[in-house]
């Protein structure tokens, strides 16, 4: 596929332009917002191709203030980016656009389409005000009463100032002129304000955005059904392309800015953060995403961490995994590779393409990816860190493994039910604890022992769920047998996924903490 990346735009977005060589019409593909973006991006990704595959070109985004691009502190970044989207595809030589919205990003498509553009709103809210309304309830219950601070609350997954809240509640639907069609899940039907309009059921909706990125399955045939209409409503006649200018250096700010790379022979989808001036002896911070998320992390942390990194002197490299974000081809039927030998495959290829001395590299991940960080033995890093750290395996897994084994155990039949109640009941908690030790072959001390062995400082970075794992899978004797190489900070009130603010602030504070201190020279 034709797939362009860079930047457009001020403030900047962070594009992918899918442009074939001539096309019969364009389509903007609008982000969700927050989690839901970051579970629907392989989707969305399909969705692309799809659309290529009939000879529609097509732009998929980050808005300003969001995700790859630049900040932006403005209430209507939203639709602003959408329309700008719109405008790089016309640009390009296109004529007639179609604005299509997953999800909360349904609202941001039909605010941002003109009476003359095509609308599919796909698994739509209501209205902006009942999305904004579920979000706060959600993220009181997982996240709690610590997710507002300084009158920016915390929703899963997005940050969000008073202002752009009220934007957002406002978005609504409007009957429209132009072609609108809905796709919705089974039984259900299209938001009330956009009137009488064509609908279709379609399935899987639920299974891709209503649980984690870990159990996420892409729906083909509801991508099929998005192609099939953008298809009716293009031209047959297909007119020449030409490739706008892209920006392939992002200026964050006066001093750190951004670009993308491949790296090693999977072509890996990384971008770097650096700042003017520094040192060519700078540490190398490589950040690892959690589950099969791509490269930003919840709400966005590890796009600020990686800025961050840079002003106090590192060179960042932020990098999206095998089968994950804007790396290797998506496909409908595809298996994730948590916990297998591909991923870290991948690390070692990004590590070679780096070619950084071990004295000047940092590895830091988060759940999945803390995991993988913490297999660097053989390139001894200086120091490694693991964010929510809650699986210490040795042994490897194979392709899908992992997300079938979690699917199954969100979703057990009713004799697993059965066999799980007699287990707890039965089954002493000793013997259950050493029984969970044994599937996470070797517990603390086997995933530890090997990076201390070799001079690693580890930091562990944990929420008090992750912090029960740890001490009851041997942590605790870990942290006596290595002190001041292993440390181990809890952080009350914190949560894994890191949808807390107070969780991220401390992930922030820690690992700017601790590289400044393992490089003082260059930071």
């Amino acid at each position: 596929m034709s797939t362009h990346h860079g930047w457009s735009g001020h403030p900047a977005l962070r594009v992918a332009l899918q442009l074939p060589p001539a096309a019969r019409a364009g389509v903007v593909i609008c982000p969700p917002l927050g989690q839901e973006g970051v579970i629907a991006y392989r989707t969305l990704r399909l969705l692309a191709d799809g659309l290529e595959a009939r000879g529609v070109a097509s732009v998929r985004y980050d808005p300003s203030g969001r995700g790859d691009a630049a900040p932006d502190g403005a209430p209507d970044a939203q639709v602003r980016s959408a329309r700008h989207a719109a405008a790089l595809l016309r640009s390009s030589g296109v004529d007639q656009i179609t604005f299509v919205g997953l999800a909360s990003a349904a609202l941001v498509a039909a605010a941002a389409a003109d009476d003359s553009d095509g609308l599919v709103v796909w698994d739509a809210p209501a209205s902006g005000r009942a999305w904004l309304r579920g979000q706060r309830a959600l993220a009181a219950i997982t996240i709690g009463a610590d997710r507002v601070v300084d009158g920016v609350e915390s929703l899963v997954g997005i940050d969000v100032e008073p202002a752009e809240a009220a934007v957002l509640a406002a978005l609504t639907f409007v009957p429209r002129s132009g072609p609108t069609h809905a796709l919705v899940r089974p039984g259900t039907t299209a938001p009330r304000g956009l009137g009488t309009v064509p609908t279709t059921e379609v399935a899987g909706s639920a299974e891709l955005l209503d649980g984690t990125s870990i159990v996420a399955v892409i729906p083909g045939s509801a991508v099929d059904a998005v192609v099939d209409r953008v298809d009716s409503w293009a031209p047959e006649a297909s007119v020449p392309t030409v490739l706008p200018a892209l920006t392939e250096v992002l200026d964050v700010d006066a001093r750190v800015s951004e670009r993308i790379l491949a790296l090693g022979p999977e072509g890996l989808f990384a971008i770097e953060t650096v700042a003017s001036g520094q040192s060519e002896h700078a540490p190398v911070v490589v950040l690892h995403s959690g589950g099969a998320e791509h490269r930003v992390g919840a709400s966005d942390y590890q796009v600020t961490l990686a800025r961050s990194l840079a002003r106090d002197g590192a060179r960042v490299v932020r990098v999206d995994r095998r089968g994950t974000g804007e790396s290797t081809p998506v496909r409908g039927d595809e298996r994730s590779f948590f916990y297998t030998q591909e991923w870290l495959d991948d690390q070692a290829a990004v590590l070679a393409s780096l070619a950084v001395p071990s004295e000047r590299l940092v590895l830091v991940g988060m759940c999945a990816g803390a995991w993988l960080a913490g297999r660097a033995t053989e390139e001894s890093p200086r120091l490694v860190v693991e964010i929510s750290p809650n699986d210490y395996r040795r042994h490897l897994t194979t392709a899908g493994a992992f997300a079938d084994a979690a699917r199954t155990v969100a979703q057990p039949s009713p004799a697993r039910l059965r066999i799980r109640g007699w287990w707890n009941a039965v089954v002493p908690k000793a013997v259950r604890d050493r029984v969970a030790r044994r599937d996470r072959m070797g517990g603390v001390a086997g995933h530890v022992r090997p990076l201390v062995e070799h001079g690693t400082e580890v930091l562990l970075i944990t929420a008090p769920e992750d912090a029960e794992l740890f001490d009851r899978l041997g942590g605790q004797r870990a942290e006596r047998r290595w002190p001041g190489r292993l440390e181990v900070v809890r952080v009350t009130g914190g949560d894994h996924a890191l949808f807390s603010p107070v969780m991220r602030e401390a992930v922030l504070t820690e690992v700017r903490t601790h590289v400044a201190a393992a490089f003082p020279v260059h930071t």
